[in-house]
């Protein structure tokens, strides 16, 4: 990957983005100087899915101030499967990393992807997702509640992927090797989940897929995003992924026992313990156990076929 030998950028940042040109700025600003350590060149590609607001002025604006190309591209078919398939049709690197408009890069996140999919000689590595709450926020919100709103803290140490720990699309990097060995972003029958099949298919191939704590992006989360119609709301999306995601993996009598568990664990723990929180006024406890419910409630109507 040494861009002594090849002129194009090693590394390929997408960011696909769709009416959020204010958050956009931000998001670009944080990639203008990433560190490199002289170890490899880098690019942003900026996917403009459809939007009609102020984003193409954004990209040209962040072209004239990044240090590094930043090249935007319009997609006018919505949705993030046909943005996310755009930035990779588009990017010129060897690697893909993946970014959200509504997230602020650490000065050393790429070069933290870079030295780890080296190192663990991994074509697929994905980072850390810290939240970056509003101002003033001191709401010690569960675990279940962060991580509905994206958070991603598998562990302190590199582990790898797999299992209970898949990758967060907010913070990856995949060689572009992987995508013509096991094809790009697919649209799902039921229109999300398209990170959970492509992981699911990276894994069936076998591929190496690595966490890596120390390559950190910080997810902005408005105030908005904090109020409970919201996360239940997420919470209702999850149940569909993580379903279509075990369906993908196991077989009917694993999904069958599976859905024995969650069915047992929601009725005898979960939602008594939300009640149990609710008449004690822990509102963050009662959120979370909440979410939980309304996750396994949302897997246990999919139906897995």
């Amino acid at each position: 990957m040494s861009h002594d030998t090849n002129p194009l950028p090693e590394i390929s940042v997408v960011v696909c983005t769709h009416n959020r040109a204010e958050l956009l700025r931000g998001a670009l600003a944080s990639l203008y100087n990433l560190a490199t350590d002289g170890r490899f060149t880098y690019e942003i590609v900026v996917v403009d899915n459809a939007s009609t607001d102020e984003t193409p002025e954004a990209i040209v604006a962040a072209a004239a101030e990044s240090k590094n190309p930043v090249r935007g591209v319009r997609e006018d078919e919505k949705g993030i499967v046909a943005a996310r398939n755009r930035g990779i049709r588009e990017a010129s690197g060897q690697w893909i990393a993946f970014c959200d408009d509504d997230q602020l890069a650490d000065r050393r996140w790429l070069i933290e992807l870079y030295l780890g999919a080296v190192e663990c000689r991994a074509p697929v590595v994905g980072g850390a997702v810290h939240l970056a709450l509003p101002t003033g926020c001191k709401r010690q919100l569960d675990p279940a509640v962060r991580m509905l709103l994206g958070e991603s803290r598998l562990s302190d140490r590199r582990v790898r992927f797999g299992g209970r720990r898949t990758p967060n699309c907010g913070n990856l990097m995949i060689e572009r090797k992987v995508f013509e060995q096991i094809g790009v972003f697919e649209k799902t029958v039921h229109g999300r989940g398209e990170d959970t099949d492509l992981f699911a298919r990276i894994e069936k191939a076998g591929i190496a897929a690595w966490y890596l704590p120390t390559a950190i992006i910080h997810h902005i989360t408005p105030a908005e995003r904090l109020e409970v119609d919201y996360l239940l709301d997420l919470a209702r999306q999850m149940g569909q992924g993580v379903a279509q995601r075990q369906a993908s993996l196991y077989g009917p009598t694993r999904l069958a026992l599976l859905r024995l568990e969650k069915a047992l664990r929601t009725t005898l723990v979960q939602r008594p313990l939300a009640t149990v929180d609710r008449w004690l006024g822990n509102h963050e406890a009662w959120l979370g156990g909440q979410c939980r419910v309304v996750l396994n409630q949302e897997f246990l109507r999919h139906r897995h076929s």
